[in-house]
């Protein structure tokens, strides 16, 4: 009967899981049309800034102040994009390093591909990830490191 009882437990969390990733998931694919609707509004910006200069300069000469508000919305599309982008990698458990820009996980305190120490997010509490088939180890900490990594995750030693 308890086997019944944890099987039907482990089933439910096991749910609860594919919940999440779904939701998880769902959110990522807004925000992924989220920023292409930005970009899309962007590349119309950019087609009205050149006909409003060209117009100008047929006119005038000039075209300083014609495509400031144009010039002013692309650049609040560009922070909404970078914000979407951010949420996305949040999602994904993700960061960026801090110097080459290599995608790492968040809860890496050294990047993998450089070796720049990046600080780890305030708001960090992601439980260690699930043992894993043996991975190369840091010779200076016995950490694991990624396949082709250049330096150690955990301590920055050069591999």
């Amino acid at each position: 009967m308890q086997f019944f009882e944890n099987l039907g437990k482990k089933v439910g969390e096991a749910a609860q899981a594919a919940a999440k990733k779904s939701s998880e998931l769902v959110e990522i694919t807004k925000l992924n049309a989220s920023i292409n609707s930005e970009e899309d509004k962007i590349q119309k910006l950019y087609s009205q800034i050149g006909k409003t200069i060209f117009e100008n300069f047929e006119q005038t000469g000039t075209a300083d102040d014609a495509v400031k508000e144009a010039c002013v919305q692309i650049t609040e599309h560009m922070a909404n994009i970078k914000a979407y982008r951010e949420k996305i990698a949040e999602l994904k458990g993700i960061k960026s390093c801090i110097n080459c820009g290599a995608e790492m996980e968040r809860t890496q305190l050294f990047c993998g591909k450089c070796g720049t120490k990046n600080e780890l997010p305030q708001d960090d509490t992601a439980a260690p990830a699930a043992e894993q088939p043996a991975k190369p180890t840091c010779p200076s900490c016995n950490a694991e490191v990624g396949e082709g990594a250049a330096f150690c995750t955990n301590c920055g030693t050069k591999l």
